[in-house]
């Protein structure tokens, strides 16, 4: 303890206490929360103060204050008219991501797996992510040398990338120029970061049906992607195939770009979505 007196000693372990009880706190907070989100099942989509404080073992006051923060945050809302509390609306959309996010991996993974068989190359199935692009799934080619920026559970932004730019390209407009003008970002000299040029990027993607991603993310790797679709037409998810630039030669990429394409419309199909119908 050189160096130290022993009031500043007690000082800083009466400090670690203070930190680490209010940690614990924070964390029972949070397990109470969740613990009155799962009171909430399709039997009972309705709930009473009364109802939930005796579901979760709770004083009716505590619980109104785990419920009024939910209810902040719109993870909860209360009906004054029955004076019940039901799942708020960011519950739902959360609920909705987590539903169609299995339902992509169970249909895409054999899809997944058995491109990049095909082609050798690695094969990618990212989502929407707030302001940025989430990778899901990553499968792989038999090429010793691969890509390894973009792995499962690893956020990029929208304006890099093949599947990224997919994504990008099939935003509705407003939400096209808040991650246009405040969440583009460089990541090589290849990058695509002004309006214009990304303007440009998103009219060729729709009008072609892919994306090319020429080391706008990494050096000397490439990328082709695909957009993928719900049974309403809408694109939620893209696939993408990456290797290095050697390998994307002039003379093979036609037949890459045949093959991201048709896995984009496989697992579109596995959706429920039918480009007949909607005029494709």
């Amino acid at each position: 303890m050189s160096g130290q007196t022993k009031g500043e000693a007690v000082a800083q372990t009466t400090d670690r206490r203070a930190a680490a009880e209010e940690s614990d706190l924070s964390v029972r907070a949070v397990v109470r929360a969740v613990s009155i989100m799962e009171q909430f099942n399709l039997e009972r989509p309705e709930l009473s103060l009364t109802e939930i404080s005796a579901g979760i073992a709770l004083s009716k006051s505590t619980t109104h204050r785990l419920l009024t923060t939910l209810e902040a945050t719109e993870m909860v809302e209360f009906d004054k008219r029955t004076s019940h509390y039901r799942l708020g609306l960011k519950a739902y959309r959360l609920g909705s991501i987590v539903a169609k996010s299995m339902e992509l991996v169970k249909q895409g993974d054999p899809l997944l797996l058995g491109m990049a068989e095909e082609t050798s190359e690695t094969a990618f199935l990212v989502l929407p992510d707030g302001n940025e692009a989430l990778c899901v799934r990553r499968f792989d080619g038999s090429h010793q040398i691969r890509v390894l920026y973009l792995e499962p559970g690893k956020r990029c932004p929208f304006n890099c990338g093949a599947a990224q730019r997919v994504l990008l390209a099939h935003l509705p407009d407003q939400r096209w120029e808040e991650v246009v003008q405040g969440h583009a970002r460089r990541m090589t000299q290849y990058s695509l970061v002004s309006r214009d040029e990304l303007e440009r990027d998103r009219r060729e993607i729709r009008e072609r049906g892919y994306s090319v991603s020429w080391e706008d993310v990494t050096l000397h790797a490439c990328a082709l992607g695909a957009p993928v679709r719900d049974a309403s037409g809408s694109v939620v998810a893209a696939v993408s195939i990456s290797g290095i630039v050697q390998r994307f030669s002039a003379e093979r990429l036609p037949g890459l770009i045949r093959s991201v394409m048709k896995l984009g419309d496989d697992l579109s199909r596995r959706l429920g979505y039918l480009a007949s119908e909607a005029g494709r």
